[in-house]
């Protein structure tokens, strides 16, 4: 998150707005933000809605669906979240993407699943009261961020495979590789796969992202597979990506959609 200078505010009632600026560190081939830091967006402020919709309970990322339109350049994208169900063990939010100047950008689904709160965070106190506040950002003496991938140690191993290493910053709570890493990932090795396919142009603009277990075991690697025929009138193809830890254990299971329009 320091990599993204996201910005979030809640409101009284508990919903969740946040802003990503979109610079060449994390923008696509038409200038719109690529999908993994995208998924890092929708899943951190996903995160802060779930602590007061889950409480007193906590709650992990389990199935990201996102779908994104294409914007061209722009300086920022916002995401609202909202509660579509809170369950007993199950809370389902949604968030709406859009441009600086408000045109519809894409949309997100995230479900969590409710547990116990694990017992180092009992006794943790994190500020959802009212207002606009950075997330996350660097110190004074760090340079600024280079292209988000690489800042996240993202390394190809062939045609449609990538790996990473598992490190506190790129952990989640338990230590386990953070769900919005996991886009990252998944993107990652799908536009690796759909450049050699399709061409340099190509992009990850739909995702589903189921999470299987947690990632305990680095280093992690995404495979994508091609599905079907490569219609290239379309230019288009369906792919299914899996993220496997050391141990071959599948972490995350995605479909996604890569273009180049």
């Amino acid at each position: 998150m320091r990599l993204l200078a996201m910005e979030s505010e809640q409101s009284v009632e508990g919903d969740v707005r946040g802003w990503l600026p979109v610079t060449p560190a994390i923008a696509g081939p038409d200038g719109g933000p690529r999908i993994g830091a995208v998924g890092m967006l929708v899943d951190a402020l996903g995160g802060m809605r779930s602590i007061t919709a889950a409480a007193p309970d906590w709650a992990f990322t389990a199935d990201l669906s996102l779908h994104l339109l294409p914007t061209g350049p722009i300086d920022r994208l916002r995401a609202d979240i909202g509660v579509l169900r809170r369950g007993r063990r199950t809370l389902v939010l949604d968030a709406r993407l859009h441009t600086d100047d408000d045109r519809p950008a894409g949309l997100a689904v995230l479900t969590f699943a409710v547990v116990p709160r694990p017992d180092h965070l009992v006794d943790i106190v994190i500020d959802t009261s009212p207002g606009r506040r950075t997330m996350s950002q660097l110190e004074g003496d760090q340079p600024p961020p280079g292209p988000y991938h690489e800042e996240l140690g993202l390394e190809s191993v062939a045609i449609g495979e990538v790996r990473i290493d598992l490190r506190p910053e790129v952990g989640n709570t338990v230590g386990a590789l953070h769900g919005g890493v996991h886009t990252a990932l998944v993107d990652a090795a799908a536009v690796s796969l759909g450049q050699s396919l399709l061409g340099p142009a190509a992009a990850t603009v739909d995702l589903h992202l189921a999470f299987m277990e947690l990632g305990f075991a680095g280093p992690l690697r995404a495979r994508a597979e091609l599905l079907g025929r490569v219609d290239a009138a379309d230019e288009r193809l369906t792919a299914v990506v899996q993220v496997l830890d050391r141990t071959d254990r599948i972490c995350s299971h995605a479909t996604v959609e890569v273009s180049t329009r």
